[in-house]
């Protein structure tokens, strides 16, 4: 059989993996090519401004297979037990996203204090809301879902959030706590099929840092011990995983 053969023969789904690897790696590039630009821009509001336009042009490439159509998802549920889910998911994730971080720079020997105190508290509330809501229905709705439908549950969770983790390598949040959050929004979305319950999990995420990062700074040396910052470590796994078991009940009930 000659090679023209064999191309003809290859079962369509292996073609369409590989396409579809590619439109993840294009999205992946252009956000990250996108928001080097709008790092490097000095206005903080322009900045902004340009960061979700970069989104919507992702975005825009992710759906422009379905003719602009977002992807195809099971009809939402919500139940008061999801509530539960999503302010366990979100305790947790502050702990390890405030912690993780802490014990990182000390293993390293790095002073953080020093650069803590001296950041600028300037983040704009509206900003902080608009970029949790973009975030979501990009990286959850349109990313994790499609993801979701082509290579299953597992592969969209971790997919996804190795891309919301890569595409924050220039901003204050760092790979790592990105990447953590990606996977806990993408885990509350999939499994509850509610945008909404993902975004109030962001919101009350980034609102709840947003007005917890002068008191953490003030405390700071207090907190900067092992004893504390590995119990907040633990505390947050242990939430997280009660996060999985309340949804996986309701999932599955």
């Amino acid at each position: 059989m000659g090679v023209s053969g064999k191309l003809k023969n290859r079962p369509p789904i292996k073609r369409m993996t590989k396409n579809f690897y590619l439109i993840l790696f294009l999205f992946t590039s252009v956000l990250l090519l996108g928001f080097y630009f709008t790092s490097e821009i000095k206005d903080f509001l322009l900045a902004h401004l340009g960061h979700l336009g970069i989104m919507l042009v992702s975005g825009l490439l992710l759906v422009a297979p379905n003719k602009g159509k977002l992807p195809k998802k099971q009809s939402s549920s919500f139940m008061v037990d999801h509530i539960f889910g999503v302010i366990t998911g979100t305790l947790g994730l502050l702990c390890l996203g405030n912690f993780i971080p802490v014990l990182a720079t000390k293993l390293a020997g790095i002073e953080m204090s020093r650069f803590t105190k001296s950041a600028e508290f300037n983040r704009i509330l509206i900003i902080v809301i608009s970029i949790s809501i973009f975030e979501e229905i990009l990286f959850r709705r349109i990313l994790a879902q499609k993801i979701n439908n082509s290579l299953g549950f597992k592969k969209a969770i971790w997919i996804s959030a190795l891309i919301f983790g890569l595409v924050h390598i220039y901003s204050d949040t760092g790979i790592l706590n990105a990447s953590i959050a990606g996977g806990i929004f993408a885990y509350i979305y999939l499994k509850t099929n509610n945008i909404y319950l993902s975004i109030s999990a962001h919101l009350s995420y980034n609102l709840t840092t947003y007005f917890l990062t002068p008191v953490f700074i003030k405390n700071f040396d207090g907190i900067n011990k092992y004893s504390i910052i590995v119990s907040f470590i633990i505390t947050g796994v242990i939430l997280i995983f009660g996060m999985t078991r309340i949804l996986n009940k309701k999932a599955n009930g």
